[in-house]
């Protein structure tokens, strides 16, 4: 399994990705079948309730891996034989699912509690625990995909993914539209799910690579780590305090709307995270590999290609957030159309934070003080804004977040790593998104015709795709190459 990711051609490059896109499609086609089907079971508040619980169980699952996954990434490049690297891998996963264990057993013993103080209803202490115990499978297995990833063995990546999301639609539909047991069913549909690719992946990586523990490897990682938790864990926190604080400042409903209203962005985010599984290893080979001032001016131009199809996704989202949501949700999701818009953007910016300068250069303090400040911002702007527009400030509130975030690591990144990025090309590809997504919902606002507004979206969609063209980044070449039928080329 030695493969050299920095090496990597560019025709195999973009294979990976078209490769990567099978799961991100199918993430995406999924949810247009199960959502009109369960949410015709669940109300907005009962899918408000397992929103807060997940909410609860990604930020106690984020404390117990300490950050690991991130240093796991950054330290696999560190190995060079794959005793090392198995060393590496079973350590730390090993290590997290003993603390997420202890955490679920306290959770188990206190969940009506709990549920009572985060879901405002000790009934639902139950769901809380299991959505808990889905998550704690669910993020454990992102260390194999990890491995996986890095070490080019995409297919199989891909087919773990893919697996475990068909896995999930199937539950889902079976506990919440065909028992009928409420929003208990998802968490159960979470469970199963990644419980069983778990425990098969665990299976597999044992066979090939045997159980290996090294402890001093460990202690390595969490001395990197450690400064990363605050980090981590504000990043978390704030990136459901959304929800939460619509909940004491709103309604379950409204969180309910909100949160489908979100999942239906975070189609967008996944198309950005299949990308970043071609781009990110690459980015961190040519960041230890070259020296400091040919490796930045390379990996500008490298990631530009990426910028454009990451606001590709968030475009042809946005245009058609309308058709949509109709689509997926009952007519009372419709009061959540602006959110997608507004959150389409907001991931889009946040390309630029899944470059790891500051942790490429070690600087994991200066990312704890800006996470920390992104926490405080969060919790002002979203408490002044949800006060005043409920769902709709929420998401204006995490536009004004992300972009004061994203400026701040731009900056004290470029400090210790300088990325010479194509700033007009970038410039003028985040400026169409922006007043081509505002626009169509001031559209609907203003009650244009649809028809006339389909018109709209479609030359929208065609002069972004022939900016595309005049870059040089959609041709001809680079889609027959995604559709490459033939072998990979060696690594």
């Amino acid at each position: 399994m030695n493969y050299n990711i920095g090496n990597m051609s560019k025709q195999q490059q973009i294979i990976n990705a078209g490769i990567y896109m099978v799961p991100t499609i199918i993430s995406m086609i999924l949810p247009l079948i199960s959502l009109p089907i369960i949410l015709i079971y669940l109300s907005p508040s009962e899918f408000g309730a397992y929103t807060l619980s997940f909410a609860f169980g990604s930020v106690v699952v984020g404390f117990c891996h300490l950050s690991l996954l991130g240093v796991y990434e950054r330290n696999y490049f560190l190995f060079t034989n794959n005793k090392e690297r198995a060393q590496l891998l079973f350590t730390i996963v090993s290590f997290v699912l003993f603390i997420m264990m202890i955490a679920g057993a306290f959770i188990f013993i206190n969940k009506d509690y709990i549920a009572s103080w985060i879901v405002q209803n000790n009934k639902y202490g139950l769901l809380l625990f299991i959505t808990f115990m889905g998550l704690v499978f669910q993020s454990s297995g992102n260390y194999y995909l990890s491995f996986l990833k890095n070490t080019g063995n995409v297919k199989l990546n891909v087919g773990i993914v893919l697996l475990t999301s068909i896995l999930g639609f199937i539950f889902n539909i079976y506990f919440v539209s065909i028992l009928k047991i409420g929003p208990i069913g998802l968490a159960f549909g979470l469970l199963i799910s990644n419980a069983f690719i778990f425990i098969a992946v665990t299976t597999y990586f044992l066979k090939l690579m045997g159980y290996k523990l090294k402890i001093s490897l460990l202690i390595a990682s969490l001395k990197l780590s450690f400064p990363l938790v605050p980090t981590g864990m504000l990043s978390i926190i704030g990136k459901y305090f959304d929800k939460y604080i619509i909940s004491v400042l709103s309604t379950m409903g409204g969180v309910g709307i909100y949160a489908i209203s979100q999942r239906i962005a975070d189609l967008s985010f996944l198309f950005m995270t299949a990308i970043q599984k071609v781009y990110g290893p690459v980015v961190y080979s040519k960041m230890f590999a070259n020296n400091h001032i040919n490796g930045d001016k390379e990996i500008g131009k490298y990631l530009t290609p990426f910028a454009y199809f990451s606001v590709a996704g968030a475009l042809i989202l946005a245009l058609f957030s309308e058709e949509a949501i109709i689509i997926l949700a009952p007519p009372e999701y419709l009061n959540g159309l602006s959110v997608i818009n507004i959150l389409c953007i907001c991931f889009a910016i946040s390309f630029f934070s899944k470059q790891p300068q500051l942790m490429y250069a070690g600087k994991t303090v200066i990312q704890s003080v800006l996470s920390f400040i992104n926490f405080i911002c969060n919790i002002i702007v979203l408490y002044v804004f949800v006060n005043k527009f409920g769902i709709i400030g929420a998401a204006v509130g995490v536009l004004i977040v992300t972009v004061i975030y994203n400026s701040l690591l731009v900056w004290q990144g470029q400090k210790y790593f300088k990325i010479e990025y194509e700033w007009l090309k970038l410039a003028v590809i985040y400026s169409m998104l922006i007043f081509m997504s505002i626009s169509v919902a001031l559209f609907l606002d203003w009650e244009i015709a649809y028809f006339n507004r389909l018109i709209i979206k479609i030359i929208y969609l065609g002069i972004f795709i022939g900016f595309g063209i005049y870059l040089k980044i959609m041709t001809r070449n680079n889609l027959l190459l995604i559709l490459n039928k033939n072998k990979p080329v060696k690594i």
